[in-house]
């Protein structure tokens, strides 16, 4: 089995950027979801092809099978792509925080906290007392990330964004 490690990247620019990559999910859970989105976004076709051969017509009731089962596939589309190429963006600016999840594909909305007193924390996994997740909080937003990641690396980032942070 192939897994690859939670890392941390980090660039210098005139915005840093912290980038969580998700550990790559094992072969048979990939497989696992892909069969599950194909069968999702494939019924639905394959079932009024069916319809309309036996019976001659098809009822207007068929695009709500059509939206139930294309949510569905697109729920098995985002887990298995974020299995597979899942990455989170942390972008600090000046008094600003930005995240964002990544898909490949196409990417989660930005959430961004914009006020003075934010804190970092690193909150430990319950099932694994070695891993932690990365949390910035205000009065008002929280941001967390959902990859998990060694405690030691998420303690000496939370010491390296304070230091830039709290200038």
């Amino acid at each position: 089995m192939n897994q690859m490690q939670s890392t941390i990247e980090l660039l210098d620019n005139p915005l840093r950027k912290i980038t969580f990559n998700s550990p790559q999910s094992s072969r048979f859970s990939r497989i696992v979801l892909q069969t599950f989105m194909i069968l999702f976004f494939t019924i639905p076709v394959l079932s009024t092809i069916l319809v309309a051969i036996t019976i001659g017509e098809v009822s207007p009731a068929i695009v709500i099978f059509y939206i139930v089962f294309g949510l569905c596939g697109y729920y098995f589309l985002r887990l298995f792509l974020w299995n597979k190429y899942g990455k989170e963006m942390i972008y600090l600016d000046t008094r600003k925080i930005t995240y964002e999840a990544d898909y490949k594909m196409f990417k989660s909305n930005k959430v961004e906290i914009s006020e003075e007193d934010i804190e970092v924390e690193v909150n430990p996994v319950y099932s694994n007392e070695k891993l932690a997740t990365l949390k910035f909080k205000s009065e008002s937003q929280n941001i967390e990330t959902v990859v998990k990641v060694p405690i030691e690396e998420l303690e000496i980032l939370k010491k390296e964004i304070e230091a830039v942070y709290n200038q």
